[in-house]
């Protein structure tokens, strides 16, 4: 028996005793007695509790290995001793999974009879497809497919050969039909369904004309010209040419070979035009012209490859060509392209120009806290160089500043320091009857998901919740977030009350997660730094939601997402105990390294937390390059704003702002930027 949990319960029933008791002394005497009584009550309760949890996950222990050594008699009498625990259904996937090479269909349908649209249901039915599949039971496979939960495309190939073998050949057709029209490798799965329909005529010569341009238009040349070999020879030819046209684009520049009648010139010239645009803006809309005259592109066309060629304008900081664009293509505007003017003109503090691209974009748009700080911000600038009505002006920047003020956000809070006004919180807690927590916590998903989590089989723990979530009503997620704070996962709180659009409950929304840990870290490395908690609680709120096993497509993980390579450089100057990748799941291991690591990006940046949150995000060096680029040239909320990457743009104003949301939730009034960050030039 594990004394961890025990002692945990012992732990927090004491403390909720000693509350009791403590209380109790400013009571009479029968009432304190009966409050001491009922807190002494409680604290058995949950010690029995917790020895209940530790007993039955040391039996799930045992059935396991029963299953690992085909002990049945053993595995039936821990199942009868389980039969009330929550994960009692895991115990029979593990067993039917053990044996499904030899294919249980009996096993199998009762479990997927009692199990039936829950997160273990669905997988046993995927693992069954895999298993029917891989051996061409084409015909159980029918019985077990379920087309409205299959996404998998390895398992819907293996669904249209088995149809196309035992079921609606016309279905099967117009299903393959629709995996062949991507411009992808398929998985090898596909193959066999592919290869059956094409011996039976279904590849026309439109279908792999099409799928050649998919694939050419995804940078996938190969497959494309695997798929030119199925052409006859004319297409043949034509596929040749589209491939050398995506690889030199300027040859589209010779418009009497491309301005033909067949429609297949058309799908080359479009490759031609795009690839040319990334090259080449001005080029690329030069001869757009021409073209559009010729195959007479319809509206949406029209509009489609302005949008894209407006986007490469602003990637080749062509601002010229952009506003040319613009300007001579009456009635087409892109806000993306109109975003990029704006923050180009701030680059070179054309405050006139700033003020007139926001006046550009739509009527919601500029109504955003963004652009109304930013044309509050450009009308301050003018009026204070003189600009005639100057008090005028000013009053509509004090009227903007204040409708930005009124959001709790980057620039609310950026507005709220532009006229002296408090920030707005709006911290409301979410409607929550503790008769429905109690409801929804009980539901059998919500305790398979809470008990997976605490014996670390974490995939399957998030299966469980988001299965358990997934068709809530609001006031249901709701409670399942309030749940999840409880139970110490605080991920899915956040989820939760995210998923119900309930934005304003802010001990949801910013919990105080691993508070010891962030305390005892942030006081101990902050000393001589801007390092404090508010600061590791915002960029482990903004790398993670508090997912302590969290894992990022590049490698990153655990709370602060750290790359294993810089955790273990990190580990050796701090003197943290590292081993292995997976020592980063750990919060304690994972908050250490994280917060040395930040703190290093501070002493780095002379204190910036700004600075330092952007180099945490996209990397010190190209930090250090863009600030080389803009020479101390620009006010700090500038150079955040044109900061070049969206993402760690983004990334910094969240990182600001939920700084000041952690310190208002820990009790805290502080500001947005520290007196030398809010008057650095960068």
């Amino acid at each position: 028996m594990s004394i961890g949990s025990k002692g945990l319960a012992i732990i927090l029933s004491t403390g909720l005793s000693m509350l009791a008791l403590s209380a109790s002394a400013q009571q009479p005497t029968a009432v304190a007695a009966a409050s001491a009584a009922s807190a002494i009550k409680k604290e058995r309760n949950d010690v029995i509790e917790a020895e209940r949890a530790v007993a039955a996950r040391e039996k799930l222990k045992k059935a396991r290995l029963a299953i690992a050594h085909n002990d049945q008699r053993e595995l039936k009498k821990l199942k009868k001793e389980l039969k009330d625990y929550p994960l009692l259904p895991y115990i029979d996937y593990w067993a039917i999974s053990k044996n499904l090479s030899r294919l249980p269909y009996d096993d199998i349908d009762r479990f997927l009879e009692e199990y039936d649209g829950t997160a273990i249901g669905d997988w046993m039915r995927v693992r069954v497809l895999r298993e029917l599949g891989s051996r061409e039971r084409f015909r159980a496979y029918l019985k077990y497919y379920r087309p409205d939960r299959i996404t998998r495309t390895s398992l819907r190939c293996y669904y249209a050969d088995a149809l196309s073998r035992h079921g609606d050949k016309k279905e099967a057709y117009a299903l393959i039909e629709e995996l062949w029209s991507v411009g992808a490798s398929q998985p090898k799965e596909c193959d066999p369904a592919f290869d059956r329909w094409i011996s039976d005529g279904g590849l026309t010569d439109a279908l792999a004309w099409k799928r050649h341009y998919l694939s050419v238009t995804a940078g996938n040349l190969d497959l494309a010209a695997y798929i030119a070999r199925k052409m006859n020879k004319t297409d043949t030819q034509r596929a040749e040419l589209m491939r050398a046209v995506y690889r030199k684009p300027e040859q589209i520049l010779n418009y009497d070979k491309f301005i033909k009648k067949d429609p297949e010139y058309r799908d080359i010239v479009n490759i031609g035009l795009r690839r040319l645009a990334q090259r080449d803006a001005g080029k690329a809309g030069s001869a757009w012209q021409r073209y559009s005259a010729s195959y007479l592109y319809d509206d949406d066309e029209q509009d489609e490859f302005l949008r894209y060629l407006a986007l490469q304008f602003a990637r080749q900081d062509d601002h010229k060509g952009l506003k040319d664009l613009i300007k001579h293509n009456d009635g087409f505007f892109d806000q993306r392209a109109g975003e990029w003017l704006i923050r180009q003109s701030l680059r070179e503090m054309d405050w006139a120009q700033v003020e007139f691209w926001i006046d550009q974009l739509p009527t919601e748009e500029q109504n955003q806290d963004r652009w109304l700080y930013w044309k509050a911000r450009a009308i301050d600038e003018q009026a204070s160089h003189g600009k005639s009505e100057a008090q005028t002006r000013k009053a509509l920047a004090q009227q903007l500043y204040r409708k930005a003020a009124a959001e709790r956000s980057y620039y609310g809070f950026l507005s709220s320091d532009a006229i002296g006004q408090d920030y707005s919180f709006v911290d409301k807690p979410a409607p929550i009857k503790p008769e429905q927590v109690e409801e929804v916590a009980a539901r059998a998903g919500m305790q398979r998901a809470r008990e997976l989590q605490a014996i670390g089989e974490f995939y399957h723990a998030r299966r469980e919740w988001d299965y358990a979530t997934d068709d809530m009503t609001t006031q249901e997620l709701m409670s399942a977030g309030r749940i999840a704070s409880a139970w110490g996962w605080y991920h899915k709180s956040i989820q939760s009350i995210l998923a119900a659009d309930y934005l304003d409950d802010l001990e949801l929304r910013f919990p105080l997660a691993f508070s010891d840990i962030v305390a005892e870290v942030s006081g101990r490395m902050g000393k001589k730094t801007a390092l404090d908690s508010y600061l590791v609680y915002a960029i482990a709120r903004q790398e993670s939601h508090f997912s302590h096993d969290a894992k990022s497509h590049a490698g990153a993980m655990g709370l602060m997402q750290l790359l294993p390579s810089t955790a273990s450089e990190t580990a050796r100057k701090a003197g943290v105990p590292y081993r292995h990748s997976w020592d980063l799941l750990n919060p304690t291991t994972n908050i250490n390294l994280g917060a040395y690591y930040l703190n290093s990006l501070l002493n780095r940046f002379d204190n910036n937390r700004f600075l330092a949150a952007a180099a945490y995000n996209a990397g010190p060096g190209r930090v250090s390059s863009w600030l080389r680029d803009t020479d101390k040239k620009l006010p700090f909320d500038v150079w955040i704003e044109t900061i070049p990457y969206s993402e760690t743009r983004k990334y910094v104003q969240n990182v600001l702002s939920y700084s000041v949301i952690y310190a208002y939730r820990s009790g805290t009034k502080t500001s947005l930027l520290r007196k030398g960050e809010a008057e650095s030039k960068l």
